[in-house]
């Protein structure tokens, strides 16, 4: 495999759960959109609330040929952004392989854009294009490709983007012109019936209406609190008990339930979830590699049956990654020394299986770690120092500023508030707005 080759798993739809709960009231709104006309589909929110899952459901069932491709944070490059996509439509449609003149050297991103929109419109076979975590992609050289694309796009074509914030593209222009189908967290959350076919069906529980009705209140609907929820009430043999525990408009259940979860799991997987969070995508050789086990494979298929926030990537069983909030969570319990180790080893495999994008970015994740990368952030005697943006929030929330105006503020979504003030929590130890600026006081982060 050369430096130039595509990484095949990135192009493949996400594989369906049979358990998964229907939501046939957004995946008709998302084809009352296709129906309409309209040039997007944008499905935004925090993390946990199920949008690949949605997106999945309704690409799916469609009629219409789907080209996926799932991003991640080394696509901030213009020809290489341009060559999945293109990768990715080829394999949904492969007669536009035909209609497309093939790439040279001397071509200009935005030439190959042009050559490969001529492309579609001269196969004329309706499809739809989704682009999963475009979050991930901070480039604006290509937001500005992904603008020209949206602009100019043939009739035939419609692009579905999930991401967790807003994309810098112009969304008020298609929006003004009628041309944009928007599905939110306010529509994502589930609804209370939502809810009790999930921790029924999907999760296995056995609740009165009432403990499903305050879960429902105390997760507010959020998909990934509800899962939290399920997997520690597995373990109770009095669930409404439990449930009536989670009192209190200022507790953050989500730490609590994650620490529920993980204690209750056997020592080894402890392990295993901790030595491999460090990993945007996993395989079985890669995590023996990482732990130095031999049974990698057979507990990636237990995690992905005990629905412990695995998610598969293909259909073969291969290649997996962790949900994202589990992972953060699971670093939290990772030293600097530990992390660089695992770091140092994630390349070395990634070298050696001819894998150089994902080897290179394990190495500058290593060089951050032993302090060859530049160091912006103040030492902070914490096991995972803050962040920059996360210093700026905690700063925000010390001089009185609420969720809302710290978003309007960063110019960053209420959710993605949320989540910086989770993992400023998560850091410091702390459970209150009060004790977060009391600790970053005495630890000199803030004044």
């Amino acid at each position: 495999m050369t430096a130039d080759a595509l990484l095949s798993t990135k192009l493949l739809m996400p594989a369906a759960r049979p358990d998964r709960v229907a939501r046939a009231r957004l995946a008709a709104r998302l084809e009352e959109g296709l129906r309409l006309g309209h040039r997007l589909t944008l499905v935004s929110a925090p993390p946990g609330f199920g949008k690949t899952t949605l997106i999945r459901e309704w690409a799916g069932g469609s009629e219409r040929r789907v080209a996926w491709l799932t991003f991640d944070a080394g696509d901030n490059e213009p020809a290489r952004f341009l060559r999945y996509l293109i990768a990715a439509v080829e394999r949904a449609e492969p007669c536009i392989e035909a209609e497309l003149p093939p790439a040279t050297p001397s071509d200009a991103p935005q030439d190959r854009l042009v050559a490969f929109i001529n492309a579609l419109a001269a196969a004329g076979a309706p499809l739809l294009l989704v682009l999963d975590d475009y979050h991930l992609i901070t480039d604006f050289a290509v937001h500005d490709l992904m603008a020209f694309l949206l602009a100019h796009q043939p009739a035939t074509l419609h692009i579905v983007i999930g991401a967790r914030e807003d994309p810098p593209l112009p969304l008020a222009r298609l929006r003004a012109r009628d041309q944009l189908t928007e599905i939110r967290e306010s529509a994502l959350r589930f609804t209370a019936d939502e809810a009790a076919t999930f921790l029924s069906q999907t999760m296995g529980l056995a609740l009165s209406p009432a403990a499903v009705a305050a879960l429902m209140a105390r997760t507010e609907g959020w998909i990934t609190g509800l899962q939290l929820a399920g997997l520690a009430l597995r373990q109770q043999s009095g669930p409404d008990e439990f449930v009536a525990a989670f009192a209190g408009n200022d507790r953050y259940i989500v730490d609590y339930l994650m620490a529920e979860v993980l204690e209750r799991e056997p020592a080894p997987v402890r392990e295993f979830l901790r030595q491999t969070s460090i990993l945007e995508r996993m395989c079985a050789p890669l995590c023996n590699a990482l732990t130095g086990r031999d049974d990698a494979q057979m507990v990636l298929e237990q995690l992905e049956t005990a629905n412990l926030f695995l998610i598969r990537l293909d259909n073969r069983r291969e290649w997996y990654r962790y949900h994202v909030l589990f992972a953060e969570v699971l670093h939290l319990s990772l030293g600097a020394q530990e992390r660089l180790a695992l770091h140092r080893k994630a390349a070395i495999w990634f070298e050696n299986h001819d894998l150089p994008d994902l080897a290179a970015g394990q190495a500058r994740l290593a060089a951050e770690l032993a302090g060859a990368a530049p160091k912006r952030a103040p030492a902070q005697r914490l096991v995972e120092p803050l962040s920059e943006r996360e210093i700026e929030v905690l700063q925000l929330i010390a001089g009185g500023l609420a969720n809302a105006e710290i978003g309007r503020k960063l110019y960053i979504a209420d959710g993605t508030v949320k989540r910086h003030i989770n993992n400023i929590y998560g850091k410091l130890g702390v459970g209150s707005r009060t004790q977060a600026i009391a600790r970053a006081r005495a630890l000199g982060l803030i004044e």
